[in-house]
C-alpha cells in the first residue's frame, strides 16, 4: 500500500509540473517568459481615463485545450482610481469587463486551444497622482491559481510651468474707478465678468489700466487677467457706490 501511495504522489507531481510548464506569460510582442514577475507600466502624467497599460500573452503549451480565466487582485491602489481588463483568445481583444471595486474579481472562462494563446489587456483610470499594483492570476476556477503577473502603475500630475502674473487691483471695493497693474508682462487681456457669468468688459492692457466702474451696479465682479506664457489670474472685485 505504501508503494502505491508513493507512486500516486509521484505521478501527481509529474502532472502538476508538466502543467505549470505548459503555461507561460510574455509581454505582447516579446517571447520572454515573465510569469511571476512585476512589470512597471510607462509612467502616467496628468488626469487619465481608461488608460491602456500593458498587454500580455498567456500561452497554452499544455498539449490540450484549457478553460482559463483571469483573477485580478488589487494589491494597492490610490483612492479614486479604478481599473478594468479585457481577456480572450487571440487573435482579437477578447471581452472587456466593466470596472469592479472588489479587491479580488474574476473574469469569465475563455477557451484557449492547445498551442494557442489568450490576450490580457490592462487599463486604469487615474484622476489624481498616485500609484497602484495589480496582480493578474490565471486559473481554471478563480480559486486554484496556476500563474500570475503583477503590474505596477505610477502617475504624477501634470505641472503647469508657466509663471504666475503679479497683479494689483486698487481700490477694492471701488465706487468710481479701479486701477489694475501687472508685473512680468507688458501685454495682457483683462476681462470683467459679473456673478452670473456675463462678460461686462474685455480689453487689452499694456502693463496697467484704469476702469470706470461708476455706472456698474453694486455687487461682486471677477477680473480675469490673461497673458501668453503666463498662468491666468482671477481676482474678485467689489463695486460699492
Amino acid at each position: 500500500m505504501k508503494k502505491i501511495l508513493l507512486s500516486i504522489v509521484a505521478i501527481t507531481a509529474v502532472i502538476s509540473t508538466s502543467f505549470s510548464q505548459g503555461l507561460n506569460i510574455n509581454l505582447d510582442g516579446s517571447m520572454t517568459d515573465i510569469s511571476g514577475t512585476t512589470q512597471t507600466a510607462p509612467e502616467i502624467t496628468g488626469d487619465v481615463m481608461n488608460h491602456h497599460l500593458l498587454d500580455f500573452i498567456v500561452n497554452n503549451e499544455t498539449g490540450s485545450d484549457q478553460g482559463w480565466k483571469i483573477t485580478r487582485v488589487i494589491l494597492n491602489q490610490t483612492a479614486g482610481w479604478s481599473n478594468y481588463l479585457c481577456w480572450g483568445a487571440t487573435p482579437g481583444i477578447g471581452l472587456c469587463y466593466p470596472v469592479s471595486t472588489d479587491t479580488e474579481w474574476s473574469s469569465g472562462v475563455e477557451n484557449i486551444v492547445a498551442n494557442g494563446a489568450g490576450k490580457l489587456q490592462t487599463y486604469v483610470s487615474a484622476p489624481t497622482g498616485g500609484s497602484a499594483t495589480y496582480r493578474y492570476y490565471v486559473s481554471t476556477d478563480g480559486v486554484t491559481f496556476l500563474d500570475s503577473i503583477d503590474v505596477q502603475v505610477n502617475s504624477v500630475l501634470s505641472i503647469d510651468e508657466k509663471p504666475a502674473l503679479t497683479i494689483s487691483v486698487v481700490p477694492n471695493p471701488a465706487n468710481a474707478y479701479v486701477s489694475i497693474s501687472t508685473n512680468g508682462t507688458n501685454t495682457s487681456t483683462v476681462t470683467l465678468v459679473d456673478v452670473l457669468g456675463n462678460t461686462v468688459m474685455r480689453e487689452a492692457m499694456n502693463g496697467a489700466k484704469t476702469i470706470n466702474v461708476a455706472d456698474y451696479k453694486n455687487g461682486i465682479y471677477f477680473l480675469r487677467i490673461e497673458s501668453d506664457g503666463h498662468k491666468t489670474v482671477t481676482r474678485k472685485l467689489i463695486v460699492r457706490h
